[in-house]
């Protein structure tokens, strides 16, 4: 942790719209090995330092299971503890490399035994972690950027996720917010109020340009077009979708105004959101987008949002992502 004297002192890690506070108290830093982690740990601990906040740095060391009580069993178990005790001292070695020379700086390093999403996942609630940090452990001979680790914490994981894509100095530079405005569900429009404080926030520290994105489809409007009589209920599909456009332009441009943010940072389009975003990011060259991870459907239930999660698998820059307040994880 920082400093024992921060134990109790009321952190604020983001200062949202409106003087509106999110606050982050405790940190918990992933290692799992992955290349850049260095780096993600270098920007945690900026981050940490100056919100005031506690970091903590964790692996999982998976167990050696399928073994008889045997000799061979037995070696196994030793084998295991020794991985375990080597692992402690790779990570201590990995804070004392990224802190600053001569740094007073104290960041506990913490290496469980199991199955890794579950074991971080069940630190995150028994210690209150209510930041998950890592640097995304891209496959081999994929183009996705997201291990099944970095998959698994976004999906199941009760608190905010960071996922840093690695890079040897990490700067998000171009922050995206990706918001649904035409949600009226209060749930989820206190996650895209969440997702907006965030963003806007970390834009402000990363001394950056923030742009935010509604991305808009009418379901069923293909068909809608081929079926004149359904069509014929309406002045016509064209002048539909123009109002609809009008409602949604308003909307964003309230947002917009609320977060002083110009015409240029804001943006409407017309798509489904899979589609749009990951175009998006590209075309922006965007370094990080704060997005919700749960659709209106699973509001209540445990998994990811199907947009979500195609949106990840199109996308190659950092994540934060973001869960409704109250939703619980299945671990």
């Amino acid at each position: 942790m920082y400093s024992a004297d921060y134990a109790n002192y009321p952190v604020n890690l983001f200062k949202g719209c409106n003087d509106q506070m999110i606050s982050f108290k405790k940190v918990l830093f992933v290692a799992d090995g992955s290349a850049g982690e260095k780096a993600a740990l270098k920007k945690t601990i900026e981050l940490a330092k100056t919100t005031k906040a506690r970091i903590t740095v964790m692996d999982v060391v998976e167990i050696a299971e399928g073994y008889a009580i045997t000799d061979v069993a037995i070696d196994m178990i030793r084998l295991q503890k020794e991985l375990v005790k080597g692992r402690t001292e790779d990570l201590k070695a990995l804070v004392k490399k990224t802190l600053p020379r001569n740094s007073k700086t104290r960041i506990p390093v913490v290496v469980k035994e199991g199955k890794d999403f579950i074991k971080i996942i069940q630190e995150v609630k028994k210690e209150g972690y209510d930041l998950v940090v890592k640097a995304s452990g891209k496959p081999h001979l994929t183009g996705v950027l997201f291990s099944t680790l970095d998959m698994n914490l976004v999906r199941k994981c009760p608190c905010p996720v960071y996922i840093m894509k690695p890079r040897k100095k990490i700067n998000h530079a171009r922050i995206l917010a990706s918001v649904d405005l035409r949600l009226k569900d209060k749930t989820q429009k206190n996650m895209d109020r969440t997702i907006m404080d965030l963003a806007s926030s970390l834009a402000e520290l990363e001394k950056g340009e923030l742009h935010v994105l509604h991305a808009w489809d009418v379901a069923l409007e293909n068909r809608l077009k081929n079926r004149h009589g359904i069509a014929a209920a309406y002045k016509s599909i064209t002048s539909m979708l123009r109002e609809m456009r009008k409602v949604e332009k308003t909307h964003l441009e309230e947002l917009a105004e609320e977060y002083a943010l110009t015409k240029s940072e804001a943006h409407l389009i017309k798509g489904h959101p899979a589609d749009v975003i990951p175009r998006f990011v590209k075309s922006k060259r965007i370094d990080l987008v704060v997005m919700g991870t749960v659709g209106r459907s699973g509001i209540k239930g445990f998994f990811m949002g199907n947009t979500a999660e195609k949106v990840l698998n199109n996308i190659n820059c950092s994540v934060l992502a973001i869960k409704p307040h109250g939703w619980k994880t299945p671990v």
